[in-house]
């Protein structure tokens, strides 16, 4: 693969690839992100990320070495690998958000709550904010608790558009509601005892903490456009 620099990336591409004839742009998209991130959670990352552009999730698994097909996914300690090609383009924040707190915060042990940051940062999926997917799964009785989500075992039963958009509303929620400071000594800090974590850091339960972000989400209607298209998007993502 061939390779060029910028400011926090080194980024590797195919000759001739999609992802060569766009590169500027997938830099400065990049340089964004990555500012943004930084200066979000008031962190320096203290290494450049390198970033694999691959031609398909075949090569995605190929170049890490597993043999896996992969859309996108981040790697200790500073890695990421990305499928960008004229209909996949795996760019942005959320693999970004993974590595950048995975080397200023921690890797708290919760998919739950890893997914969730990265989400923070996406906010949203398929152009629709986190929020409103959830309250279309809570009228549609397609909402899964988040008591139950926090297990790992639990998360990865439950399709990921459900998992990642709840996890992405929550995490926002959280980080606005307590502030970045209070959010970053929770997730730095973070053990298998998640109810415990809770208490230190917002003085409540899991529970009690879902349960008023449920009431906030009551605030916060979706109209009948978006939950016609969420309704084709269902559909299409297999969530039933």
């Amino acid at each position: 693969m061939r390779k060029v620099e910028s400011k926090n990336y080194i980024f590797n591409y195919n000759e001739g690839s999609v992802a060569e004839k766009q590169l500027e742009k997938i830099i400065n998209i990049q340089e964004t992100c990555f500012e943004f991130i930084c200066n979000t959670l008031e962190v320096n990352m203290p290494c450049k990320i390198n970033y694999y552009l691959c031609d398909s999730p075949e090569q995605v698994g190929e170049i890490f070495g597993d043999n896996e097909p992969c859309n996108a996914f981040a790697c200790e300690p500073n890695n990421i690998y990305a499928v960008y090609n004229e209909e996949i383009k795996c760019i942005g924040f959320h693999e970004d958000a993974h590595v950048i707190s995975y080397n200023t915060l921690s890797i708290p042990p919760q998919t739950f709550i890893r997914e969730g940051l990265a989400m923070f940062f996406d906010k949203g999926y398929l152009g629709i904010p986190n929020y409103n997917w959830v309250n279309y799964f809570i009228d549609n009785n397609l909402y899964v608790n988040i008591t139950k989500l926090v297990d790992n075992e639990e998360f990865k039963k439950v399709n990921f558009v459900i998992t990642y958009t709840i996890a992405g509303a929550f995490t926002e929620y959280i980080l606005l509601s307590f502030g970045i400071d209070t959010y970053k000594e929770f997730y730095s800090n973070l053990n298998d005892d998640i109810e415990g974590s809770f208490q230190k850091a917002f003085k409540n339960s899991l529970e009690d903490m879902e349960n008023n972000f449920l009431n906030y989400l009551k605030a916060l209607k979706n109209n009948e456009d978006i939950n016609e298209l969420l309704k084709k998007y269902c559909k299409r993502c297999k969530i039933v």
